[in-house]
């Protein structure tokens, strides 16, 4: 009799391994899923972060230029994205560098003699966007979009027509040429 009872326990210790062992490969395989995700997730959030920074850049080069060589114009640049193991660029577009606000420069020193609106330096704002798009590879696949809207105040800076000419469609030169009347300074 005692040896039919060994033989019947002898079996459920098998069964009982064979149970943890499956239970073991199904946390496994969830562990693996998440980190799995996990990893898509930065490697997205890191994507995500070097197109803003891409953007951020586009606007930082647009001023650069208006300050240096009073380039007023939208301009495009492309950049090769070398900090990530999968191949691709980013696509930077500029809008033009437009006043939005001219005022007197009431804290230049320059201007201390005469009437205010006679002044030839003056504190000028100015609007700016700048879209950054990863392309992917050679192709034209776009992995992340971001836009930068920007608004730059340069104090002293002299008014110039060059940057209004970018305010006006040049389709109807008519009205740009009432809207340049306008602003003239």
């Amino acid at each position: 009799m005692p040896r039919t009872l060994r033989s019947r326990g002898a079996g459920s210790a098998f069964v009982i391994s064979l149970f943890v062992l499956v239970i073991l490969t199904v946390l496994g395989l969830a562990l693996t899923v998440v980190t799995q995700t996990e990893m898509q997730l930065g490697a997205n959030e890191r994507t995500v972060n070097r197109v803003f920074y891409a953007a951020d850049s586009g606007v930082a080069f647009a001023t650069a230029r208006a300050l240096v060589t009073a380039d007023y114009r939208a301009t495009t640049y492309q950049i090769a994205d070398l900090g990530t193991s999968i191949p691709g660029s980013f696509n930077i577009h500029t809008s033009p560098f437009a006043p939005i606000l001219d005022a007197p420069c009431n804290l230049c020193e320059i201007n201390n003699a005469g009437s205010y609106n006679q002044k030839a330096y003056r504190k000028i704002n100015h609007a700016l966007t700048a879209r950054a798009d990863r392309l992917r590879g050679t192709s034209t696949v776009v992995d992340a979009t971001h836009r930068i809207g920007s608004m730059i105040e340069v104090q002293p800076w002299q008014s110039t027509l060059e940057a209004a000419r970018q305010l006006y469609d040049q389709a109807d030169p008519q009205k740009g040429a009432i809207e340049l009347a306008q602003i003239s300074y």
